[in-house]
């Protein structure tokens, strides 16, 4: 009998049958070792770490997903997430509305792609914006429809509701694939029928800076800062370091208020939109503080007042801005590495060192033991819409184990009430725009409300 044979010819090389079948062999090996691990992998749900709100607190968003990971310690990494947005009435929680918004692998962040997903409702509360690391998604809340509004390969990086039918955002895509890979960033007006094909213009231009290709988790986002009224927008070029302009969104022109070099983290619009404050920190000039005015181009500068107050803290950071201004629009909320959370007025100067007074109440009171000496370290502040009053976060030790608990604390930093137990400072624990509900999302698809019971007065 003769031998049998044959040859496959591609790419300039070939193989013998014995050694296309190995290869195959060895391919069919790993197929058969990947349906291994996954069938051995452990599948799970999990909770984001955002819950947005309708204006008039009446409606709650938050993202879920099912992620599978595999037995592959110490990493175990996430190999799959499919991902929702979940909307539920605030007095009706269990009657909730999913949607899904995608499967992601691996190369999207992972276990962390759920936090680079965030929700926006529209003033009159019939649709939800959903950005997420692939589109921007628009859910119609009464019918469940959902349409993208974005094109190809196009990253949402901050959005605003103009109107109940229109929104407006920035999007940015890559253009090339070299070593500075520029982006094309669009600031963009569309009515919620129109496709990515009618939308409006407002702004553009070319960045050194990359796109955020996987999108923005929960620090990074925004990475515009939008004026609450619409009218302006706040952003720097070519990332942290670039120009601090400022986009008048009805003429479509930007001026520069600040130059490179700065990294411009910290920027915060009053609630009406009349005054932004911006701190911006650079390692060959001193920081930089000031109050724009956007309809003048007018600058009150505390720049002074702000080193010297915070003159103890690393020269290698600036003290973040947190959220807004208080509800009334007199003091914003500074956390401080070396004097922790504080409030600031910038003209004229006054500096309330909420933490501090805080902590030197709970010391002299004696009924809990602190995690960490309040000489090393101050625990810092978070904004809440209550005017008068502050969240603060506390770590304890307890016998066997340590106990996180969030405060109340009004702007004197001396009378405060327990809020609830969390697991981090800010985490999973939020209060609704009209201040008169606290909101727990207890991990992964479970929202506890109850009522915001204040001490007192609050006032400073």
């Amino acid at each position: 009998m003769g031998t049998v044979s044959a040859s496959f010819s591609g790419a300039g090389a070939t193989l013998s049958l014995p050694d296309a079948l190995a290869r195959i062999n060895r391919w069919l090996g790993l197929m058969l070792l990947s349906t291994l691990l996954g069938a051995s992998g452990c599948s799970y749900l999990t909770g984001g770490s955002e819950v947005s709100f309708s204006p008039d607190s009446t409606l709650a968003a938050y993202v879920w997903a099912t992620q599978r990971d595999l037995p592959l310690p110490p990493e175990c990494p996430t190999i799959r997430s499919k991902v929702w947005v979940r909307w539920c009435r605030l007095d009706k929680p269990r009657e909730y509305h999913d949607s899904e918004i995608g499967v992601f692998g691996r190369d999207w962040g992972g276990w962390d792609v759920k936090n680079s997903v965030h929700a926006a409702f529209s003033p009159d509360n019939r649709y939800l914006a959903v950005a997420c690391p692939r589109r921007l998604m628009l859910i119609d809340c009464e019918t469940k429809e959902r349409r993208i509004l974005t094109g190809p390969e196009e990253v949402v990086t901050s959005l605003i509701w103009l109107d109940n039918d229109q929104l407006a955002y920035v999007a940015c895509s890559r253009q090339t694939d070299g070593p500075k890979r520029p982006a094309s960033v669009s600031f963009w007006r569309q009515a919620v029928f129109q496709s990515n094909d009618h939308r409006r213009p407002i702004f553009s231009e070319t960045q050194a800076g990359s796109c955020p290709e996987k999108g923005l988790g929960v620090t990074g986002w925004p990475r515009e800062r939008w004026s609450p009224d619409g009218k302006y927008v706040l952003f720097r070029t070519e990332g942290f370091r670039g120009d601090l302009k400022l986009l008048d969104v009805a003429t479509g022109t930007a001026a520069v208020v600040a130059p490179r070099g700065y990294n411009f983290e910290s920027i915060s619009w009053k609630g009406d939109g009349s005054a932004a404050a911006c701190v911006g920190f650079s390692r060959k000039a001193p920081m930089t503080a000031f109050v724009l005015d956007p309809r003048t181009g007018e600058k009150i500068d505390f720049s002074e007042n702000f080193m010297k107050a915070f003159e103890n803290d690393s020269e290698f950071s600036a003290p973040p801005l947190f959220r807004l201004w208080t509800p009334d629009d007199q003091y914003l909320v500074v956390n401080s590495a070396s004097r922790g959370g504080c409030l600031v007025k910038p003209q004229p100067w006054e500096l309330i060192p909420v933490a501090e007074r805080f902590i030197d109440g709970l010391v002299k009171d004696g009924t809990h033991r602190l995690a960490e000496e309040s000489s090393t370290r101050l625990p810092w502040v978070f904004w809440l819409p209550v005017k008068g009053w502050l969240r603060v976060w506390v770590q304890f030790v307890e016998p066997g184990y340590r106990r996180g608990m969030d405060f109340l604390v009004d702007y004197s930093g001396r009378t405060s009430a327990p809020l609830a137990e969390s697991w981090a400072p800010g985490g999973s624990i939020f209060v609704t725009p009209d201040g008169k509900q606290v909101v727990k999302l207890e991990s992964p698809e479970k929202l506890v409300i109850r009522e915001l019971k204040l001490p007192g007065a609050g006032e400073q």
